[in-house]
């Protein structure tokens, strides 16, 4: 409300000048050129109101009177032909005055939006490069830990350690490479370079393959699916939405503690099939919510947690490509329930 005030307040005297130039024009018996150029005195006081709205009423308000002052009968008029002259030159001095400050600073405001631009740039590539140191060390060096051990005891080695230490190796190579690829999404993502190949595909087989690769790797939780009231088929990319449905069940998973429930259930609203995945885990801070979905961002009490922090920033992404949206919902210790709409006829 101060804003719209003070706004206000500047405008009117911006008026005021505006009157008070044009009665000082047409009372004074010589008229001079210059006199015309007063006009672009408020049209340039005007351009310091931000209200677009207001700029566009001073620069009219400055022409009108112009032209009304060429048409007031005073005595003292000697060349009516000189002032009207002069007027249009006043007039046409009032819009390229306005042309070039209107053009210069929407030349300001791109300069400073690309400014902006750049230092969110740099302070996502600074997130990345410390995401990337962090979460690469750990599986080197659970690959190097181990091939280390394998060297030392390459010669009393039995068959089912060789396989257990493979098996350590080969995980930490599936971490490094899920998470060169998450990076890999994001860069298409925020460079719109993401191709939808549209079908139309099962849904519930979809999800119920997600829930059972899952279940295969993480054995000490239960999850539990109820997807019946999805829609048969629905038209979507396959691929894309694997990775939506794979990454929230994964997150589901890695915080919520072993033995509890993970829930995934599907129902039609109107025209859009919606999922929903629920845990019973660490939740996210009521603070947090609002940047969950941003790249390389990660919820505060999510630090003892592996991750990259582009995860749910894909997972939005992708489900915007086909024309739906993803919320989050969570309380701190109780857990979290991510929710997908999916046009079933897909994007329009």
């Amino acid at each position: 409300m101060m804003n719209t005030v003070v706004g206000l307040e500047w405008f009117f005297a911006i008026v005021a000048t505006q009157i008070a130039i044009f009665f000082f024009d047409v009372s004074i018996r010589e008229d001079d050129v210059s006199i015309g150029f007063l006009y672009t005195l408020p049209t340039l006081m005007g351009f310091f109101v931000k209200d677009r709205v207001l700029q566009a009423t001073v620069v009219g308000i400055s022409m009108l009177l112009i032209i009304v002052g060429c048409f007031i009968p005073l005595p003292v008029r000697d060349n009516l032909a000189v002032f009207v002259a002069n007027r249009v030159l006043s007039v046409l001095t009032v819009l390229i005055t306005g042309v070039m400050v209107y053009f210069r600073l929407k030349l300001e405001q791109t300069l400073g939006e690309a400014l902006a631009n750049e230092k969110n740039a740099s302070a996502t590539q600074r997130a990345f490069v410390s995401m990337v140191s962090h979460e690469f060390r750990t599986p080197l060096t659970i690959i190097d830990g181990e091939a280390y051990r394998l060297i030392k005891i390459k010669d009393s080695i039995s068959p089912e350690n060789i396989e257990k230490r493979a098996k350590s190796i080969r995980y930490s190579v599936t971490r490094m490479v899920n998470l060169i690829e998450g990076v890999l999404y994001s860069s298409r993502a925020q460079e719109n370079r993401i191709i939808l190949h549209l079908q139309w595909i099962n849904l519930r087989g979809l999800i119920r393959s997600v829930c059972h690769q899952q279940a295969r790797v993480a054995a000490r939780h239960v999850i539990e699916y109820d997807i019946v009231g999805l829609p048969a088929t629905v038209r979507a990319d396959r691929n894309l939405l694997t990775y939506v449905f794979d990454n929230l069940l994964a997150n589901a998973v890695k915080y919520s503690l072993p033995g509890t429930t993970i829930s995934v259930v599907g129902r039609v609203i109107g025209h859009f099939a919606v999922v929903a995945v629920t845990d019973r885990g660490i939740g996210i801070p009521a603070e947090d919510l609002g940047k969950l979905f941003e790249p390389y961002f990660r919820a505060s009490n999510a630090s003892g947690f592996s991750g990259s922090g582009v995860g749910l920033y894909i997972v939005q992404t992708f489900v915007k490509l086909h024309g739906g949206r993803v919320t989050a919902e969570s309380v701190v210790g109780q857990g979290s329930v991510f929710t997908v709409h999916l046009p079933i006829d897909g994007p329009s």
